[in-house]
């Protein structure tokens, strides 16, 4: 199968998905009585996420597939980290409580094959902005640390890196949906010699570019990492001084995430599952035989799971 043809077959498939998620209609999780958006010390957070033991079933079902169709054989690492939701760090209303990042990892490495990595405890509130669900790639060096060193790979230290801001300012997807005001964020991220050298090939659009899409950012400051909703994405770090290869699957906290870890891997794959079957994987992208496989999810995809396909 050519490049071209690879390619067609891989945005027919994403089409689907795209089609078939907007078909699916989205689980109400709070009751009416509770607000959708609520501010906790200067921070939003939502009433989204609570408990569902159903979705979790759903999700280590679907997760449990992908690790079986495509990474059984002895040269996987199987890897599973859980993202908490901002609402674990707040006061929420009454008649809420947002799931546990911890719980719902534990839960789902019960049913998975795979070693769990705990990083709730190396996250506080101020790690993620007020104005938005998403984390800070700038807090998240302690993050990446105790995921490289799980998985036994090497980070360069921090003595090249810059920290730049993105112009103007940051008002996130909860911005306008509060009864009190917020203040805006600004978006920060990092950069270095060894993250600008690094390609990210787009099998949707067959181009290649960098780490951060100061284009995208222009319409959604938060597509500055990685390009924001891809389903599929190749990460060749050619300074890495290793053949080593990532495979993440992952939702939108991954975006920011990746970068940082990509530092200590030759190649690393982000993978998206909301946006491209599972089943779907195989005509599009061949593996390696042997990689660390890191299932990254925020707490709030696990308890809203139908989105994973």
């Amino acid at each position: 199968m050519n490049r071209w043809i690879e390619r067609g077959v891989f945005l027919l498939a994403a089409a689907a998905m795209v089609i078939a998620a907007a078909a699916v209609p989205t689980r109400r999780v709070q009751e009416d009585t509770l607000p959708e958006v609520y501010v906790y010390r200067g921070y939003a957070a939502a009433t989204d996420a609570p408990w569902s033991e159903k979705s979790l079933d759903f999700a280590a079902k679907r997760l449990g597939h992908l690790l079986e169709t495509y990474f059984t054989g002895e040269g996987y690492r199987r890897y599973l980290a859980v993202v908490p939701d901002k609402a674990q760090f707040t006061e929420p209303p009454e008649g809420y409580t947002p799931a546990g990042a911890q719980e719902t990892a534990d839960y789902l490495a019960q049913r998975l094959p795979v070693e769990e990595i705990g990083i709730a405890p190396l996250l506080s509130l101020e790690d993620y902005y007020r104005t938005d669900p998403h984390w800070r790639q700038e807090r998240l060096h302690p993050v990446a640390q105790a995921l490289a060193d799980a998985m036994g790979v090497s980070l360069p230290d921090t003595a090249e890196e810059s920290l730049h801001t993105l112009a103007g300012e940051f008002c996130g997807s909860y911005w306008g949906k509060t009864a009190e005001p917020l203040a805006a964020d600004v978006l920060s991220y990092i950069t270095s010699p060894l993250l600008d050298g690094c390609a990210v090939y787009d099998y949707e659009t067959d181009s290649t570019g960098g780490v951060y899409d100061l284009t995208a950012a222009e319409k959604a400051p938060y597509d500055l990492f990685l390009s924001g909703s891809k389903a599929l994405l190749r990460i060749e770090n050619p300074a890495a001084g290793n053949d080593r290869t990532l495979i993440v699957f992952r939702d939108s906290f991954g975006s920011s995430l990746i970068p940082l870890l990509a530092q200590g891997y030759g190649t690393v794959y982000a993978v998206d599952i909301r946006y491209l079957a599972t089943d779907a994987l195989a005509r599009v992208v061949t593996f390696p035989e042997e990689a660390d496989v890191l299932l990254v999810y925020s707490a709030t995809v696990l308890q809203n799971s139908v989105t994973l396909k």
